[in-house]
């Protein structure tokens, strides 16, 4: 019997294939596919509302019976209006803003942007708010000023009426507030 040889130079070499474990492309594709199942799965509790309180029916302001249709009704959601004034430019041709002083009922309360329609010789302008409860609302009321400039540019002359959530003041155009160019003609 042979004595046993524990040297590693005489063992041949030939014909073995050695294989490298390779883990680090196994542990990238488990952190992959960690990654998009945790953004799956945030994206379903931020739809299902988990995270928060998500808007429910329950929670739309509300409105008069057919929408402000056909009999005048405004939204209830409509800041309190202390003053109303319109401000007119000197230059030609002439803007006019209506200026909105009024309060909100707290620092969750805040202003939309304002809707501006036109019939005849009267703007009708309605300012409604919104509701962003953050869960740590005051109980003191806010001042606030919107500005909202009115869209007379290219109106003949004449006395205009501003609508402003059921308020009314009025302003006058003394001449047409439009330009006239005619290219080549004699004036």
């Amino acid at each position: 019997m042979e004595p046993y040889n524990n040297d590693k130079n005489n063992v041949s070499q030939e014909g073995v294939v050695l294989q490298e474990k390779n883990s680090g492309n196994n542990t990238l594709w488990y952190v992959i596919v960690a990654i998009l199942l945790l953004a799956v799965l945030g994206w379903l509790g931020y739809s299902q509302g988990w995270f928060g309180s998500a808007p429910s029916a329950d929670d739309r302001i509300p409105v008069e019976q057919d929408n402000g249709i056909g009999d005048g009704a405004l939204p209830l959601n409509i800041p309190s209006i202390d003053q109303t004034s319109i401000e007119s430019s000197e230059g030609f041709p002439a803007s006019h803003t209506l200026v909105v002083n009024g309060t909100l009922a707290n620092d969750c309360v805040y202003l939309n942007n304002s809707e501006q329609t036109r019939d005849g010789n009267v703007f009708n302008v309605l300012l409604t708010t919104r509701i962003e409860d953050s869960g740590s609302c005051g109980t003191e009321p806010i001042a606030f000023e919107e500005r909202i400039v009115l869209e007379t540019i290219g109106l003949p002359a004449g006395v205009y009426v501003v609508d402003i959530n059921g308020q009314e003041l009025a302003f006058e155009l003394e001449t047409d507030n439009q330009l006239d160019f005619q290219a080549g003609s004699d004036k």
